[in-house]
């Protein structure tokens, strides 16, 4: 008596990868602000748009509910974080920003130097503001990738949430533009020098900048230095 073995159809693994690719698109469009806070997200018209089943569409939806990012209320909505819950999360990025770029220190090569070099300039020549905050996106992740280590990588990914995307706008004077700009420079220029120490020291402190900036934004306290 012999016995066939099942055919694999591919089914699963073809719902995964829709799966992941409605994350990614859905998380990109909260984190561009494209979603914005209580926006109300609909898994047919999700699907429609995406050209996916509900499936992958209710699968993506409730990873990103894990990631704190969406809710389920009548239906899925995108969270409006509470402004001490956003401070919670640069507090966090601070320190992985911070240990990233010690480790990119040894790490990060001449190309993507040079990169960061001009996407510093790009970011000072840009008066549009949210042309201006994808740039400084770039900037960041390209520092954190260039520690090599992927879980720290992943952490500082699932942990990303940007200011221009919160219900309350967040505004940046001229002189807090300086001050970003050198910070980018000086953060820059210790990664060329491979001084661990003021790496790290410098990317911890810029996100706290950022942060203290917001607080004052929301009428929050201050970060701890």
């Amino acid at each position: 008596m012999t016995h066939s073995r099942p055919q694999q159809t591919g089914a699963a693994p073809a719902v995964d990868n829709a799966a992941a690719v409605v994350h990614q698109r859905v998380r990109d469009g909260i984190l561009s602000g494209e979603f914005r806070p209580n926006h109300r997200l609909v898994e047919e018209e999700l699907a429609a748009a995406l050209n996916v089943s509900r499936t992958p569409v209710r699968e993506a939806l409730l990873r990103l509910r894990q990631e704190g990012l969406v809710l389920q209320n009548r239906g899925w909505l995108v969270r409006d974080h509470a402004p001490e819950e956003i401070l919670e999360y640069l507090e966090a990025r601070a320190e992985v920003e911070a240990a990233a770029a010690r480790l990119a220190t040894e790490r990060i090569t001449e190309a993507e130097l040079a990169q960061l070099d001009a996407l510093i300039v790009k970011m000072e020549g840009e008066p549009n503001r949210r042309l201006f905050n994808e740039i400084n996106g770039e900037f960041h992740d390209l520092v954190t990738e260039a520690g090599g280590n992927r879980v720290l990588a992943n952490f500082a990914r699932s942990s990303k949430i940007n200011y221009w995307t919160f219900a309350t706008p967040v505004r940046f004077t001229p002189e807090q533009d300086a001050v970003v700009d050198a910070e980018h420079r000086a953060l820059v220029a210790a990664l060329r020098a491979k001084d661990a120490s003021a790496a790290e020291q410098i990317a911890r402190a810029h996100v706290r900048h950022t942060a203290d900036i917001i607080a004052a934004s929301l009428g929050l306290r201050p970060s701890r230095s």
